[in-house]
């Protein structure tokens, strides 16, 4: 089972399947694709049953009816992308709940070397490194997901190291958004003990070493100007071209004429039925999860997705002093998923949010059983100390 569990993680937390069908063709990427929801399948059905997260069954069901019966043109890959959807959010929960924190951490160790390996020994790239990722995105996503995971890391030599190689992956993906979280993160862990200051220094001189080093290497220099700029105050104008606000303004106009149930099925992808881009109307996709919901299911879907993230943000910001990771993470989720319209077949997404239901359920119930155990005890301290001494006596 820890073989089959680890054999998903890979697949799943370091894209193999998306990195094997780009650089050695669709049999081994199609083959690795459907090998890890069969592997899924069986985890499921060999180890202990978890219910699954009721809530994104339904936003899943509720998208796909909505959106599908407004306009169901771009309907040839729903029930694959569907099937999947649902094999993910039913059956990983099980896995989920068998995780211990090193196993996660140590997969996407895998995957951010793999973007440190791109930028130090693959030429020719010239731009933002992704390594196994394909996308400079996801794989800035997945190395900030893995510095605020190293936040619930016991062993401090696995948790330094790592932390190093997180930061430095990220930095050479050339994500603003990543560039922001991780100075929030380190920030926000002076709040937890004076003593992390030490990790604002440190990244201060990642951050003054990737600057002045970075021209010696085969990096985007538009975004490396830029960076440099942060330092001084400055916003390059050629980063303002093109940005995030600008794509999502393309549809605007779309979601206020439709704004009840949306637009229709894959309606914000900037595809055609046929699955080729969409240069007549709309050059792109709206590169905006909130928007892609709102816009292709309308306002109903939306306030549940709403609710779905707002719960986890609320309960991170509740438990930040138990567990910080929790707030990072979905602070960090909800940044990251406003740049791409694929959430129903991101499973790096899905898996995140999948894993903190399950953490923000366990420290629900832990504090609720730990709440009824001290009002126990203040009702009647005598009886309670004797149910105690009396369980001693029975396991002696």
């Amino acid at each position: 089972m820890k073989m089959l569990k680890r054999f998903i993680l890979l697949l799943i937390l370091c894209n193999l399947p998306g990195y094997s069908l780009v650089q050695s063709g669709a049999t081994l990427g199609s083959l690795l694709s459907y090998s890890t929801f069969l592997a899924i399948i069986a985890y499921y059905f060999l180890a202990e049953k978890e219910k699954p997260v009721i809530q994104f069954v339904i936003l899943g069901i509720g998208f796909s009816l909505i959106s599908l019966l407004v306009d169901a043109q771009y309907s040839d890959t729903f029930l694959v992308t569907f099937t999947k959807y649902l094999i993910v959010i039913i059956m990983l929960p099980s896995l989920i709940k068998d995780l211990k924190p090193e196993e996660v951490y140590v997969i996407l160790l895998v995957g951010c070397s793999s973007i440190i390996y791109e930028a130090v020994f693959v030429s020719g790239i010239g731009g933002r490194y992704s390594g196994v990722y394909l996308n400079a995105n996801l794989a800035a996503y997945s190395c900030i997901f893995g510095y605020a995971f190293g936040l619930s890391i016991k062993n401090k030599r696995l948790k330094l190291i790592g932390q190093l190689l997180f930061s430095i992956g990220g930095l050479v993906t050339f994500s603003r958004t990543f560039l922001l979280i991780w100075v929030l993160i380190n920030l926000l862990s002076i709040l937890l003990n004076y003593k992390n200051v030490y990790k604002i220094f440190v990244c201060i001189g990642l951050f003054a070493l990737f600057i002045t080093f970075g021209d010696r290497f085969d990096l985007n220099t538009q975004r490396l100007t830029a960076f440099s700029d942060i330092l001084s105050g400055k916003i390059d104008a050629k980063m303002k071209e093109g940005a995030r606000t600008e794509t999502w303004a393309l549809y605007y106009d779309k979601i206020l004429s439709h704004p009840l149930w949306g637009s229709g099925y894959k309606a914000f992808s900037g595809q055609t039925a046929g699955g080729e881009i969409d240069t007549f109307t709309v050059r792109v996709g709206v590169h905006n999860t909130f928007l892609m919901i709102i816009g292709e299911a309308g306002i109903f879907v939306f306030l549940l997705f709403l609710w779905i993230y707002g719960y986890l943000l609320v309960n991170g910001i509740y438990f930040f002093k138990k567990n910080p990771s929790i707030f990072f993470i979905t602070f960090s989720l909800i940044l990251f998923m406003m740049t791409l319209h694929n959430y129903f077949d991101n499973y790096l997404v899905l898996f995140t949010s999948l894993w903190l239901y399950h953490e923000t359920s366990k420290m629900k119930n832990y504090t609720w059983n730990r709440g009824r155990e001290i009002v126990s005890l203040a009702e009647n301290p005598a009886h309670r100390r004797n149910e105690i001494l009396l369980g001693q006596y029975h396991l002696n």
